[in-house]
């Protein structure tokens, strides 16, 4: 018998929010879509979500020799808004690029979509024109580096919003482009420091897998899914067993890293720097 096949489900505690497995379980699929309609709902202000729909997450560009684009999770709301959210845990030298590149996608495809729902109506695509109306994209991002920002920022400033914006007067070009970063590096709060939402949220993205019980600052209905969800002695083994090797890839991931940093520290030493 293997040591993945003698894996018993903990009788207590949480999983690890931040694994890759356990964030697409939670925030993308079917069976939790009701976790992020809560989540949504709770980053973007002034918006109410009442349903969603899953889209493809995998974009392939125009040719074949172009890059393409895979989303961690990717939805659609009940009255047309597109989101992206993603769970990035190595920091990359142009994230913010990439957030634009990523949302070009259901942009572009906004103009197939109008065409499809024309041919729906009419049974064929004559007389079909496009007025570039857009439905907004929103960019969510739940980083666990903290990103670089301008010289002001206040390293304790976890969450930011961005939106096109004029230079000189600060007005809205339009509120169809949105992109929201969480930075878990910036986020330090104990459970007696949660003020907001925001901090919920950041506080059990860092903090679920630490918990052997369901804290009181979490005791809103909002949150009722999530803790059942998360809790291992809901997992079948099955799903432990996919949640473990996820895990796995995580210390693969930070041992890698922990020998580079060590392999670079002595090489540093040895030249005198």
């Amino acid at each position: 018998m293997t040591r993945e096949a003698e894996l018993k489900v903990p009788e207590n505690g949480y999983a690890n929010l931040i694994n890759d497995y356990m964030f697409k379980r939670v925030f993308g699929s079917e069976e939790c879509k009701d976790i992020l309609m809560t989540f949504l709902n709770h980053i973007i202000v002034g918006k109410r979500i009442e349903d969603v729909v899953f889209l493809p997450t995998e974009h392939l560009g125009p040719t074949d020799d172009d890059r393409s684009a895979v989303f961690d999770i990717s939805c659609r709301s009940s009255d047309g808004d597109e989101f992206i959210v993603e769970m990035q845990n190595a920091a990359q030298p142009f994230f913010r690029d990439r957030a634009l590149f990523y949302t070009c996608y259901p942009i572009i495809n906004q103009a197939a979509l109008a065409k499809e729902r024309y041919y729906e109506a009419h049974g064929n695509t004559i007389g079909f024109t496009w007025n570039f109306y857009l439905k907004p994209v929103r960019f969510i991002a739940i980083t666990q580096f903290a990103i670089e920002h301008g010289k002001d920022w206040n390293p304790e400033m976890y969450h930011s919003s961005y939106r096109l914006r004029e230079d000189c007067v600060g007005e809205l070009l339009h509120d169809k482009l949105q992109f929201i970063f969480l930075e878990l590096a910036r986020f330090n709060k104990s459970e007696d420091e949660l003020g907001t939402v925001y901090d919920k949220w950041m506080y059990l993205f860092k903090n679920m897998s630490k918990l052997k019980s369901r804290p009181i600052a979490f005791s809103e209905k909002d949150f009722d899914r999530l803790f059942e969800i998360a809790e291992f002695v809901n997992f079948t083994p099955e799903q432990f067993r996919d949640y473990q090797r996820s895990e796995k890839m995580i210390y693969d991931y930070k041992n890698t890293l922990d020998y580079a940093r060590q392999q670079g520290l002595e090489q540093g030493l040895e030249q005198g720097l």
